[in-house]
């Protein structure tokens, strides 16, 4: 039985069809289900994010932990309103900070943040020593020197919010997984493209008719008298 023009390539059009409907809408639907988007405004957390910047970050994370980038819904500050900080300090430690002194401390120890604007870990005038209480984290900005964070609410709680105010959480392992996604997705836009074209020169294939064979001439053999 010979094959249907086309038959070949419409069957590779309609696996890359699958394949790329595949890599592109199961990788959509998880980063809907797992992760949260919005344009940042402000300077509060220049230079890791500036103003206009977009911000993708895990929902209702499972766990928030001392450098998380965080979303965070600060009632107990300022009523309704999300806000974007970075969690330095969570429940058990003693976070301080005095005026002059070229870090922060963190249970005693100067605190590593080479994330903070122009190297100032705080704003003049302001020291603090917080001890974080159970279930609750210590949020400041990266430009210590213009972001109102836990710093200037130290008649609430000391300044710190609980665990349950955070919204969303940015980490290193959520930028690979976002990667990988994105990867996917790229592939799946890739397939898709190819199986239409395929599927393109499969139909046109399909629909060529067939060039009718030219007579075929014989050789005549002439009995000699």
């Amino acid at each position: 039985m010979k094959n249907r023009p086309g038959r070949k390539r419409g069957i590779w059009a309609i696996a890359l069809l699958i394949l790329g409907v595949t890599l592109i809408g199961g990788p959509f639907a998880l980063m809907v289900s797992l992760f949260s988007g919005a344009h940042y405004v402000g300077n509060a957390m220049l230079p890791t994010i500036a103003d206009g910047d977009r911000v993708l970050l895990k929902r209702n994370p499972p766990e928030v932990r001392r450098g998380d980038i965080v979303t965070y819904e600060a009632v107990e500050w300022q009523g309704s309103g999300t806000s974007v900080g970075r969690v330095v300090a969570v429940e058990g430690d003693h976070i301080a900070y005095v005026n002059g002194e070229s870090t922060l401390t963190l249970n005693g120890q100067p605190l590593d943040e080479p994330y903070v604007l122009d190297g100032a870990p705080g704003a003049p005038g302001v020291a603090f020593a917080v001890s974080v209480p159970q279930g609750r984290v210590f949020i400041l900005g990266d430009n210590r020197g213009n972001s109102a964070d836990s710093r200037f609410y130290s008649e609430l709680q000391q300044g710190t919010l609980p665990v349950s105010a955070v919204t969303g959480v940015r980490t290193a392992e959520d930028n690979v997984v976002m990667a990988v996604l994105g990867l996917a997705s790229t592939v799946g836009t890739l397939a898709l493209s190819v199986g239409i074209g395929l599927g393109i020169a499969a139909l046109v294939a399909r629909r060529k008719k067939p060039v009718p064979a030219g007579p075929v001439w014989g050789a005549v053999h002439v009995d000699e008298a």
